[in-house]
Formats: structure tokens, C-alpha cells, sequence
């Protein structure tokens, strides 16, 4: 009875941290076509390794969230500048806006779209840190140039 009890006190907490997240993912990749998909989320990174390339994904995850969380509305009108997408923080930033590249795009679910577009209208938010000013595009639309 004390080896049941102690097997109980050792494994319930690990029962707690368990990610349930493959529930989730094995439901939409299971999806039929035509079936409703889950919304775009900002503060999720790009599933498309063209974007992130050689970039930590959580860390583009919790970078975006961040931003979300606590950077000021900003909007954008223009062209997207490509990157070098190799910033210090492993954030992936596939592109730069504004004058002279001085913001980074994250690359989150919004923006996968835009890797053709020409000029686009982009809403969302930014964050300077440690220097290093990230936005994050929470709505995005190509426009006819």
C-alpha cells in the first residue's frame, strides 16, 4: 500500500505538466477539405520554413506574444524589405519595414500570405527591445499596386 501511495505522490504532478497539445494539432491535420479551420493566432510563429529559416520557433512565438502583450498599435502602408533573418534574439524577421529597415516583421501565421505581395496595409503592434524593434502583424491585406 505505501509503494502504491508513493508511486501516486511521485507521478501525479508529473500527470499535471503533460502538454495536451497534440489533441489540438492531430484534429486539424485531420481536417477534411473544405472544413472550417482554426483562426490565424498573431503570437503564433510561421509554419512555413522559408520564413523562420534558421530561427528558434518559440522563440518567434514568444517574442510575438510579447509585442502583443505589451508594444503600442502601430499600422503600415508600403513594400516589405527582405532580411537577412538573422537577428541575436533567434526571433524569426523575414522582412524589414519603414525607413532604412528599421523595424522587423515577426513571422507569425498573419503574414505566411505576403511572401509574393507587392505593397500591403499592415496592422499590429510594436516593441523595442533590447534595441531591436519588432513587429508583430495582427491583420494584413495586399494591395493592387
Amino acid at each position: 500500500m505505501r509503494t502504491l501511495a508513493f508511486a501516486v505522490l511521485i507521478g501525479a504532478p508529473s500527470m499535471a505538466l503533460a502538454c495536451d497539445g497534440n489533441k489540438s494539432q492531430t484534429a486539424a491535420s485531420t481536417a477534411t477539405p473544405g472544413a472550417t479551420t482554426a483562426a490565424v493566432d498573431p503570437a503564433h510563429c510561421a509554419k512555413n520554413a522559408g520564413l523562420v529559416g534558421s530561427n528558434c520557433s518559440f522563440s518567434t512565438g514568444m517574442m510575438a506574444q510579447r509585442v502583443l502583450d505589451e508594444g503600442a498599435v502601430y499600422t503600415f502602408t508600403g513594400m516589405l524589405t527582405a532580411s537577412a533573418n538573422q537577428l541575436a534574439s533567434h526571433v524569426a524577421a523575414p522582412w524589414t519595414i519603414g525607413p532604412e529597415g528599421g523595424v522587423h516583421v515577426v513571422a507569425n501565421e498573419v503574414v505566411e500570405p505576403l511572401q509574393a505581395a507587392g505593397r500591403v496595409a499592415l496592422e499590429g503592434r510594436v516593441l523595442e527591445v533590447d534595441g531591436i524593434r519588432y513587429f508583430v502583424v495582427t491583420k494584413a491585406s495586399i494591395l493592387n499596386s
